[in-house]
């Protein structure tokens, strides 16, 4: 991707936003989303921390969400696409994001020589973004696209020349389960713009309450989390320590699962 063509995938969030300022710059968060809206539902609260503290806050959108079910069956698939697209700039502008890059991928692009081509436009966001903490979905998505994504990150992440990112898994479609290492952070603070964001979806709000189930979950989190010990917040958000997966290149997610569920196993006796 040269630098017209990042140009034409980049929209700022913000006005008298320039991406030139964030090249490279310290502190950079990368969320990569396979849909618009799933970057904020995952690690909205997050976004908004980083943006409060001053950090370059980017989402990848990787597929343009032109599938989404909807009630109004006269919506065309391009009609959808462009007004998730609106969504997701109004979402980040909630969570104070710098702005988003827009692949355009379809999920039956994913594979393949189309898949190896976002693969590569991936790798170079990351070299231009040169992100501190990378956010990708966990390898537990019970969502095809999810998991595609999730592949085609690592990968990307791997080839990143001189990139050196913390790599944290959010889950959506899936939970949580084995021993690995979990990384909690605190969002009560920031909730309602997390609200706000989500809410912005209007369209995938339209036909499923996301505001509530992402209420409700990150609540959960807070109060079931430590089991035994005193409810420190009102609202986390919970990502998987993923960066084994950088330090071991041939490590695959399915052997990266199955230590992690015998680390369970093993953690509570149950071998």
């Amino acid at each position: 991707m040269d630098e017209s063509s990042w140009r034409e995938k980049f929209i700022a969030a913000q006005e008298g936003i320039f991406l030139e300022d964030y090249r490279g710059r310290k502190g950079n968060i990368l969320v990569i989303a396979p849909h618009p809206d799933d970057d904020v539902l995952g690690v909205g609260g997050t976004m908004a921390a980083a943006s409060h503290q001053g950090k370059g806050v980017f989402a990848v959108y990787v597929t343009d969400g032109r599938n989404s079910p909807r009630k109004d069956q006269g919506i065309s698939d391009n009609a959808m696409a462009s007004r998730r697209e609106k969504e997701a700039i109004s979402a980040l502008h909630a969570v104070g994001a710098v702005g988003a890059f827009f692949l355009k991928r379809r999920s039956e692009e994913l594979a393949g020589e189309m898949g190896a081509k976002t693969g590569k436009e991936l790798t170079e966001i990351l070299q231009l973004i040169q992100p501190e903490e990378v956010f990708l979905p966990a390898p537990y998505e019970r969502h095809h696209t999810h998991q595609r994504c999730t592949h085609l990150a690592i990968d990307a992440l791997r080839a990143a020349a001189g990139v050196k990112s913390i790599l944290l898994g959010y889950s959506l479609w899936g939970c949580f389960w084995g021993k690995k290492g979990r990384v909690v952070r605190d969002i009560s603070p920031y909730i309602r713009k997390k609200v706000e964001a989500v809410l912005a979806h209007a369209s995938q709000i339209d036909y499923k309450s996301y505001q509530q189930g992402i209420l409700g979950k990150n609540n959960y989190e807070a109060v079931f989390w430590e089991s035994h010990q005193i409810q420190k917040s009102a609202f986390v958000e919970i990502f998987l320590d993923m960066n084994e997966l950088l330090e071991n290149r041939n490590m695959t997610l399915a052997t990266f699962i199955r230590q992690d569920m015998e680390a369970f196993i093993q953690a509570f006796g149950l071998s």
